[in-house]
């Protein structure tokens, strides 16, 4: 068993200095304008390993596991006019309020369960498959939760005693796998109106921010991918040959209403698209000494996309 804690913190500063000589702050005596930010995040991992060798050749490997995230960002700005000397970037060095200070706080959630089990035979046959439950508070409780999984084998061909004795060989290796993860890469609070307070002649008034969804929920990206994994002429030469498919559906997308309607657009899980196509890499060790080692490599990637379905309202 493993606990597994993670903490992440980003302090921003700035200041900027507009000149009170001449160019376009110049009428106002210029401007100092400061800006603080933080983002502090904590990362919280329980994970529960088993692994047990059967025979002496059967290799079972199981992972359970819970993970939480939370994620808190803060903002903090303001702005003054007609400084006293450009020597002086601070607030206390202008007289007059730009009336423009803000702050901000947001919040991000995400928490997942998972399970993952493993299986190979004398180090030359594997199985793997996984199963994850995640969710999201970027979107509503109803549709907060998501069921991702993958299946995935592989095979090293050149140990088989059927195999062709062949003292080039290092290693030969057929694989692939199937699974789909899940994509929630869009701003807080997309799944509620939101509104925003003003000044309104000296008084607080609100105004319309943003539309919101309640229906959003998780984009799916479901991969799949075989190929060949080799390694030749006792590491002389290693690479891969592999063809990739990726079906992306649900898809997470802002689009543009009529101004009439109050509001600008919206998020919505509108569309599917599809990304396939083969990728080729290899690695030559031209020259290894004792004090010098010569490697070229070389990649070549071919695909193509394609929007398979938009709703022609959208």
């Amino acid at each position: 068993f493993a606990f597994n804690a993670g903490i992440g913190l980003d302090e921003m500063r700035g200041t900027s200095v507009s000149n009170m000589y001449y160019g376009q702050y110049a009428p106002t005596g210029g401007m100092i304008g400061k800006s603080h930010g933080r983002s502090f995040s904590l990362n919280l991992q329980q994970l529960l390993n088993y692994n047990r060798t059967f025979a002496g050749v059967h290799n079972v490997g199981v992972l359970l596991g819970h993970e939480w995230y939370n994620s808190k960002s803060y903002s903090l700005s303001a702005m003054k006019t007609q400084l006293f000397s450009m020597e002086n970037d601070e607030l206390n060095g202008a007289v007059v309020d730009g009336k423009s200070s803000s702050s901000t706080r947001s919040e991000y959630n995400s928490e997942g369960y998972f399970v993952r089990a493993q299986y190979d035979y004398m180090n030359r046959i594997f199985v793997s498959a996984s199963y994850r439950r995640d969710a999201s508070s970027r979107f509503h409780p109803d549709h907060r939760w998501g069921n991702f999984w993958s299946f995935g084998g592989g095979w090293i061909i050149n140990q088989e005693r059927w195999f062709p004795k062949a003292t080039w060989i290092d290693m030969l290796k057929i694989k692939a796998s199937i699974g789909s993860q899940g994509n929630d890469n869009i701003g807080n609070y997309l799944y509620t109106d939101t509104s925003y307070i003003s000044n309104n002649l000296g008084t607080p008034a609100i105004g319309f921010n943003v539309k919101g969804n309640e229906d959003i929920t998780w984009e799916t990206n479901t991969n799949f991918n075989a190929g060949v994994d080799y390694d030749f002429l006792r590491g002389r030469v290693s690479g891969s040959v592999e063809y990739f498919y990726r079906n992306t559906s649900d898809m997470l997308f802002w689009f543009t209403v009529a101004p009439s309607l109050g509001y600008s657009g919206y998020y919505d899980n509108i569309g599917d698209m599809r990304n396939q196509g083969v990728e080729f890499s290899t690695n030559l060790n031209i020259m290894q000494r004792q004090n010098f080692n010569w490697n070229f490599y070389f990649n070549f990637t071919h695909y193509t996309n394609k929007i398979t379905m938009l709703p022609e309202e959208r």
